[in-house]
């Protein structure tokens, strides 16, 4: 019986790390609010980019990998959290492609514009600029949409 109880402990750990990735949504209102969270957590961190981007000649390179690496890492961890929350109906579905879309885009864009500052520097200031305020913008009627 002894081994038994040392087991149950470990089990019921297993089973609740496994249990966690995935996060109900009540309703939709409910994952419309999560969605507008993670719109919001993004875009933050796309306005933090397009700035360092627009500032870029005033920054060290080793602040602006920096900067940058953390947004990466950020907005994954954003997606990531999004997308283990289970759309309740269709139009939560709708919602959610929107969403991981608009995030999983502005990740990329990020982490090219990283990969870019680890080579040789940013290729086009004004077009990273531009296109991290489109996606910020986009994120931010997603925001205002479901508070």
């Amino acid at each position: 019986m002894r081994p038994l109880v040392k087991i149950v402990p470990s089990v019921v750990l297993v089973a609740c790390v496994v249990s966690g990735c995935v996060s109900p949504a009540w309703d939709d209102h409910d994952y419309g609010l999560k969605a507008g969270a993670s719109a919001q957590a993004v875009a933050s961190n796309v306005e933090i980019v397009r700035l360092a981007v627009r500032d870029h000649a005033e920054l060290t390179s080793p602040y602006l990998k920096s900067l940058l690496t953390q947004a990466v890492e950020d907005i994954g961890n954003v997606n990531q959290q999004f997308g283990g929350v289970q759309p309740p109906s269709d139009v939560s579905d709708r919602l959610r492609t929107q969403v991981t879309d608009l995030t999983t885009e502005a990740e990329d864009e990020v982490q090219d514009l990283l990969i870019q500052v680890r080579r040789n520097g940013l290729r086009d200031p004004a077009q990273a600029e531009t296109k991290l305020g489109k996606l910020a913008e986009k994120l931010r009627a997603i925001e205002e949409a479901h508070r």
